[in-house]
């Protein structure tokens, strides 16, 4: 995993191309922990419980955690500060509540989207390519690291490669581990 680090070392936003049941939750992991002195960590999840969440860095070396969940009001989690955002469309709403952590917290902040594929059951493409376009902006400007899962399977190639355009780094797991980087300026 150090070798994914390396290469996307530099870049604020991370698109991981996976399928949901693979090895994308142990890069996800060395994404949020690997490389960094205790960085805070926020998950932001439409598909897992909180404890679930804080369960993954659970044995690392990490600051703060927060959680947000999207339609799930079930219980926090031990040790992370959890939100819940009611209604899945309410991308207004989720923004709010990024934005209030990342505002909150001193860097290094590491933030998991999980996933993009459960948000656009939820909202078009357009609506979710503003979101993202504003999230990663807000990314960047808290000098953050962000990684966004998405499984390009069940998606459209056009609209993956329309979300791909918003991020600096693309991870892609389909049999073999690829990374792809733009040029940051």
């Amino acid at each position: 995993m150090t070798d994914i680090i390396d290469q996307t070392d530099g870049a604020s936003n991370i698109l991981l191309k996976a399928p949901p049941i693979s090895e994308g939750q142990e890069i996800s992991r060395s994404l949020l922990v690997d490389g960094a002195t205790q960085p805070n960590v926020l998950f932001v999840t439409y598909t897992r419980s909180a404890a679930d969440c804080v369960q993954q860095v659970r044995d690392a070396q990490v600051g703060q955690i927060g959680v947000i969940t999207v339609a799930d009001s079930s219980a926090g989690a031990d040790g992370a500060t959890t939100e819940t955002v009611s209604t899945p469309s309410d991308l207004t709403g989720l923004g709010i509540e990024i934005g209030q952590f990342l505002s909150e917290w001193d860097s290094p902040i590491h933030v998991s989207f999980d996933s993009l594929t459960s948000m656009l059951q939820y909202v078009d493409f357009g609506t979710a390519y503003e979101f993202l376009h504003a999230i990663t902006g807000q990314v960047y400007a808290a000098d953050a690291r962000a990684h966004f899962h998405i499984d390009p399977s069940a998606h459209d190639e056009q609209d993956v490669a329309g979300i791909e355009s918003l991020f600096d780094a693309t991870i892609s797991l389909n049999g073999e581990i690829s990374v792809r980087t733009r040029e940051l300026l």
